[in-house]
C-alpha cells in the first residue's frame, strides 16, 4: 500500500487556493516559501503568500464533504422511497426555516431592548448628575458602568466561549466554504455571543451588533437544522435526514441571511448578503427558503417592537426613517462620486491599521488571557475618557439655530429630545455630545436628519476622526461586536461634512442642498470601503431608508468605493480569514494554476484498500494513518498485469462505523470477483451483503464514535481475522480527474461540487494521486 494524507496541496503549492485540508502535504521548495518579513500583512486581491507556519496552522482544520455518497445503501433506499417521504423531508426544511426566522427575530429584539434599556439608564444617570452640577460624579458613573460592562463582556468570551469573540463573519464564511471550525457554531458559543454582545454594546465601545447577528443567526440555523447533541448523546430520530454536511450548510446560510434581515429590517438585503458574501454554494430552492426565513425574522422583530397593537410599524433592530420628497441634482453626482473615492480610501486605511493591530494581538496577546482582559479595560478607559471629555471642549449651540427641513412625515427631525444638553443650559445643546453620548442608532438618525445647521464642521470632523480611531483599536478585541454601525457613522459624518461644505459654497440654490443625502451616500461608501460589499449593501441601505430615489448615487458611491479599496487591499473579513489561517477556497483559481497540471500538485502517497479487506489490516491502516479518504482499487477481470483499477471511495467515518457495528464476514467466499462484476443487491440476492440499512447508517454517521485503537482493543482475535466487504459502502460515483488535466479546471470541479477528496487516475484508471 502507498500512503495518502488529506493534504493541503492545492493551498500549499498555490497560495490563492486556500485548501480545506486535514493533514500535512508536500510543499514547494523552501526558497519559494515566503517568510513573515518578505510579505505584507495587507495586500491587494490575489497577492497573498502563505508562510510555512501558516500552512502548518491550516492543517489543524478538518473539511466538510458536500458530495453525495452514492453507494449501494443509498440506491437501495431510493428504490423504496415513496413520494410522501420526499414531501415530508422538503416540508421539514420549511418548518426549520420558520423556526430559524422566529428565533433569530426574538434574539434580535431581546438584544435591542436590553441595550436600549441599559444605555438609557446610563446616560440618564450621568445627565442627572450633570444637571445637579456634579460632572465629575457623572463621569465616574459613566466610566464605572462602561468598564464594568466591558470587563463582563470580555470575561464571557475568555472564560466561557472563546469562539464568541469578534464579529464571527470570517468563521461563518469559512464554515460555509467547507471548513469545520470547532466550537464556532455550537449552542455554548451562541449563548456567550448573545450575552457578550449586549454587554459590549452597552459599554460604549465603538462596535455594532450586525456582524454578531450574522453569527448568531448562523448558530441558530446550525442548532435547529441539526437538533442534536453529541455531548449529551441526544439524536432525535425525526431529524436524521438533515444530519449531513449539505443540509447543515444550507441551514447556516439561511441563518446568516436571517441575522442581517433582523439587524437591519432588510429581508431582501439579507438574502443578497448570504448569496454575495457569506455562502460559497447556492441553489434556487435555497433562495426560496432563505427569503421566507428573512421575511419571518423581519416580521418577528417588527411585531415584537411594535407591541400589542394591531398596526405593525416599520421598525427593526437598526431601522430608521428617511425623507421621500427631496431629490438630488444630477451635478451632485460629482460630489457623490467623490464620497465614493473618500470611502474607498478611508476603508482601505481602516483595513490597513486594524489588520496589523489584529496580527499584533495574535502574536503578542493570544496566549495570555490576563493581557487580553487588561487590553479591553484599557480600550474602555480610553473610549470613556475621549467620549466624555471631548464634548466639553466644544461650545454650546442654541436649539433655535437648527433649521427644520421641509415637512415630511417620514423624516426624523432634530428636536429638543434628540439633542444632548451635556454641560449646556436648558435652551442649548452640545452637537458633539449629541453624536457620542447617545445610542449609536440614535446618532445615525441624527446624522440622517433633514434638519440643517445641527452640527458645526469641527464637530463632524472630530467625530469622524474619533470614531475611526476607536473603531480601529476596538476591532479584533476579545468581545463580541461588529463594524457596520461604526463604519456607517464614520461615513455619515464624512458625508454630512461634505454636504454642509457644499451648502456653504452654493447657499442660494432652491431648493437648498440637503446634507442628509450626503450622509446617506457617505455611509454607504464607507461600508463598501471596508467590506467591499456591493449589491447587497445597496439593497440594505434602500430597505433601511426607504429612499429608493437615491439608489443611483448610492450605487455610484458603492462601486467607486469598492474599486478604490481593491487597489490597496482586500476586505477586512478576507484579511481576518487569512490571519486566522482559516482555509478558504476562492470561487475562481489563480492565474498561477493555469500553468500547472494535476500531477504537479497532487499527493502521490495514496493509501488504497481492496474491496474485501481483513479487519486486522483495516484497523492497522486507520491507526497508522490520519487520512480521511481511501480509494478502493481492484484489478479488472482478465488483466494479466493485475493493475489496481479505481472502483470507489470510502471515508474514515464509514470505516469506523463498520468496525464498531461489526459488519464482518468470516470468509472471502463469494467475493472473488471485482466489484464492477458483482450484481447489485437491489435486484438480486447474490453479491455483497449489506448488514445495515441506509437510515441506520446515516444516524450512526451523526454520532460520536470511538477511535480505531479503542476498537482494536475491544475486538477478539477471532474478529480481527474476519473480513469486511467495502463494496456496499463505497462511493460508486466519486469524482476523479486525469493526472494530465489542467489543475485550474480540476480546481473548478473540486470547488463547485464541494468535494473533500478527488482521486487522480492515470490512463488505465489506476489511482496515481489525490487532491484534497
Amino acid at each position: 500500500m502507498s500512503g495518502h494524507g488529506d493534504t493541503n496541496e492545492s493551498t500549499h503549492l498555490l497560495r490563492s487556493a486556500r485548501s480545506r485540508s486535514d493533514a500535512g502535504a508536500r510543499v514547494r521548495k523552501p526558497s519559494m516559501v515566503p517568510s513573515d518579513k518578505d510579505r505584507s500583512v495587507t495586500h491587494a486581491r490575489g497577492h497573498h503568500q502563505y508562510t510555512l507556519a501558516e500552512r502548518v496552522a491550516m492543517n489543524q482544520y478538518q473539511s466538510l464533504d458536500y458530495a453525495v455518497v452514492d453507494n449501494e445503501l443509498l440506491r437501495e433506499y431510493q428504490s423504496k422511497e415513496t413520494g410522501w417521504q420526499h414531501i415530508t423531508k422538503t416540508f421539514g426544511k420549511w418548518v426549520v426555516c420558520l423556526g430559524i426566522g422566529l428565533l433569530t427575530g426574538m434574539v434580535a429584539w431581546g438584544i435591542k431592548k436590553a441595550v436600549d434599556n441599559i444605555q438609557d439608564l446610563k446616560f440618564e444617570l450621568a445627565q442627572n448628575y450633570i444637571n445637579q452640577g456634579s460632572p465629575y460624579i457623572a463621569f465616574l458613573i459613566y466610566y464605572g458602568m462602561n468598564i464594568g460592562f466591558a470587563a463582563a463582556a470580555c470575561a464571557c468570551v475568555l472564560i466561557i466561549g472563546p469562539a464568541a469573540g469578534g464579529s464571527g463573519i470570517p468563521e461563518v464564511k469559512s464554515s460555509l466554504n467547507g471548513v469545520r471550525i470547532r466550537y464556532s457554531l455550537n449552542v455554548r458559543t451562541l449563548l456567550t455571543k448573545s450575552f457578550s454582545l449586549v454587554l459590549a454594546y452597552s459599554s460604549g465601545l465603538v462596535l455594532g451588533p450586525e456582524g454578531p447577528m450574522i453569527h448568531i443567526g448562523s448558530m441558530i440555523g446550525n442548532a435547529l437544522g441539526q437538533l442534536k447533541s453529541r455531548s449529551m448523546k441526544w439524536y432525535p430520530a425525526v431529524m436524521w435526514r438533515y444530519h449531513n454536511d449539505r443540509d447543515r450548510r444550507d441551514f447556516i446560510s439561511v441563518g446568516a441571511a436571517a441575522g442581517i434581515a433582523a439587524a437591519f429590517g432588510a429581508p431582501i438585503g439579507g438574502v443578497l448578503f448570504s448569496i454575495e458574501e457569506a455562502s460559497s454554494f447556492w441553489s434556487r430552492q435555497l433562495t426560496w427558503r432563505t427569503f421566507f426565513c428573512c421575511m419571518i425574522a423581519t416580521f418577528t422583530v417588527n411585531a415584537m417592537m411594535s407591541g400589542p397593537v394591531i398596526q405593525i410599524f416599520d421598525t427593526g433592530l437598526l431601522t430608521f426613517g428617511f425623507s421621500r420628497n427631496y431629490l438630488y441634482r444630477y451635478p451632485e453626482l460629482l460630489p457623490f462620486s467623490l464620497l465614493g473615492v473618500i470611502g474607498g480610501l478611508t476603508g482601505a486605511l481602516f483595513v490597513f491599521f486594524s489588520v496589523r493591530l489584529f496580527k499584533w494581538r495574535a502574536d503578542k496577546l493570544h496566549n495570555h488571557r490576563i493581557y487580553r482582559f487588561i487590553e479591553i479595560l484599557l480600550i474602555a478607559t480610553i473610549t470613556s475618557a475621549l467620549c466624555f471629555g471631548l464634548p466639553a471642549l466644544f461650545s454650546c449651540r442654541s436649539v433655535n439655530s437648527v433649521t427644520p427641513g421641509l415637512p415630511d412625515v417620514c423624516d426624523r427631525q432634530a428636536q429638543d429630545d434628540t439633542l444632548e444638553r451635556f454641560l449646556c443650559p436648558a435652551d442649548q445643546y452640545n452637537d458633539l455630545a449629541s453624536l457620542i453620548l447617545v445610542n449609536p442608532a440614535r446618532a445615525v438618525n441624527l446624522l440622517f436628519s433633514r434638519s440643517s445647521n445641527i452640527f458645526s464642521l469641527g464637530s463632524l470632523a472630530v467625530f469622524a476622526l474619533l470614531y475611526f480611531f476607536l473603531a480601529t483599536i476596538t476591532t479584533g478585541s476579545w468581545v463580541a461586536g461588529g463594524l457596520f454601525i461604526p463604519m456607517m457613522l464614520i461615513g455619515a459624518a464624512i458625508g454630512r461634512f461634505m454636504g454642509e461644505v457644499t451648502l456653504l459654497v452654493f447657499p442660494n440654490l432652491t431648493p437648498s442642498i440637503d446634507p442628509s443625502i450626503y450622509s446617506l451616500v457617505g455611509s454607504a461608501a464607507m461600508m463598501a470601503g471596508f467590506s467591499r460589499m456591493t449589491i447587497s449593501l445597496v439593497v440594505i441601505i434602500m430597505e433601511l431608508t426607504e429612499g429608493t430615489q437615491y439608489m443611483l448615487p448610492t450605487i455610484f458611491a458603492v462601486m467607486i468605493s469598492k474599486w478604490v479599496g481593491d487597489v490597496f487591499n482586500e476586505s477586512v473579513y478576507e484579511h481576518m480569514i487569512e490571519l486566522q489561517c482559516l482555509p478558504f477556497l476562492q470561487a475562481q483559481p489563480s492565474q498561477l494554476m493555469k500553468t500547472c497540471t494535476v500531477d504537479e500538485v497532487m499527493a502521490v502517497d495514496v493509501v488504497t484498500l481492496p474491496p474485501v479487506v481483513k479487519v486486522r489490516q483495516l484497523l492497522d491502516v486507520l491507526i497508522n494513518t490520519s487520512h480521511h479518504g481511501y480509494p478502493i482499487v481492484d484489478p479488472e477481470p482478465g488483466d494479466v498485469l493485475k493493475r489496481p483499477t479505481f472502483r470507489g471511495l470510502v471515508i474514515r467515518a464509514q470505516l469506523i462505523i463498520i468496525m464498531e457495528k461489526r459488519l464482518f464476514t468470516p470468509t472471502t467466499e463469494g467475493y472473488t470477483r471485482p466489484a464492477s462484476a458483482m450484481p447489485s443487491p437491489i435486484n438480486q440476492e447474490e453479491g455483497p451483503r449489506i448488514g445495515i440499512s441506509y437510515v441506520d447508517f446515516c444516524r450512526e454517521l451523526a454520532k460520536l464514535h470511538p477511535h480505531a485503537p479503542e476498537l482494536k482493543e475491544q475486538m477478539s482475535g477471532e474478529e480481527l481475522d474476519m473480513f469486511v466487504d467495502l463494496r456496499p459502502y463505497m462511493n460508486l460515483s466519486a469524482t476523479t480527474v486525469l493526472c494530465t488535466a489542467s489543475f485550474s479546471e480540476a480546481y473548478k470541479v473540486f470547488r463547485t461540487l464541494g468535494l473533500r477528496h478527488m482521486p487522480v487516475v492515470g490512463p488505465s484508471n489506476q489511482v496515481v494521486g489525490m487532491v484534497t
